[in-house]
């Protein structure tokens, strides 16, 4: 088997020469886009379509056929670096390297300034339900991937999280990046209070202590469209209520 580092741009190739009926891709990154491999045999025959962690091996008609392979960034969504085995035979990862890929590609997001996370705190006002959202302006271009929602409320009670396409009022701030000195996110925090909770596709609604923060972890992340956003309110007149939320942003 032999080992080879890739690092294949947007409409770019890798050519690798090398007698080979077996591929395996090892791992690979692209900055949080797409990170499929398309492998395709100089010789003819079907190319191989790979994402990190997949393996191929050739049918014994096509085996000691092909010693060219041009390898290309299939959607192009951002340089894809990895590792590549090939050669002849097979081979067994038996690792747990799931963790190790997840840590590698949040480095990686985070460097791109691609990963952020933004806080913003609603005020108690008499009779008036407080509300946090983070928002993803219509004209933004951008999708928000959120992967982790904290909230907190002095009062204790309900906290409700809501998908919305309606605008809570003042503007707080943009989000923050993760990266030191990078810019901040398209996504806007907002703040408001209203006589009413808010209207939208309920995603949550519990109890919580006063004071104690409630983590919400995403199996699989919450994305806001343009012109979306995610709203945490405290169910109860004049209470307070602090969210955090961290998220991505991708390219549409």
């Amino acid at each position: 088997m032999n080992i080879y580092d890739i690092g294949i741009e947007p409409g770019g190739v890798h050519t690798i020469n090398v007698q080979a009926d077996y591929i395996y891709f090892r791992t690979g990154t692209a900055g949080g886009g797409d990170t499929t491999v398309v492998f395709q045999p100089n010789a003819g025959g079907e190319s191989v379509y790979l994402q990190p962690g997949q393996a191929y091996k050739m049918p014994a008609a096509m085996r000691g056929k092909n010693v060219t392979w041009v390898l290309r960034n299939l959607k192009g969504e951002g340089r894809i670096a990895g590792v590549i085995l090939m050669g002849e035979g097979e081979f067994q990862d038996n690792r747990v390297s799931g963790s190790v890929e997840v840590i590698d590609g949040g480095r990686n997001r985070t460097m791109a300034n691609q990963a952020f996370q933004g806080t913003a705190y609603a005020a108690a006002v008499a009779a008036r339900f407080p509300q946090v959202q983070l928002f993803n302006p219509a004209n933004s271009g951008r999708r928000v991937v959120i992967g982790r929602v904290s909230t907190t409320t002095a009062q204790g009670g309900a906290v409700g999280i809501v998908i919305t396409t309606e605008q809570t009022a003042v503007l707080d701030r943009r989000a923050s990046s993760k990266l030191s000195g990078g810019a901040r996110s398209i996504a806007e925090m907002r703040t408001g209070n209203t006589v009413a909770v808010p209207a939208g596709e309920a995603l949550a609604s519990n109890s919580a202590p006063a004071n104690v923060a409630a983590d919400r972890t995403y199996l699989e992340p919450v994305v806001l469209m343009p012109g979306y956003g995610l709203t945490v309110y405290a169910n109860a007149l004049g209470a307070d209520v602090v969210a955090a939320f961290e998220f991505c942003e991708e390219a549409l």
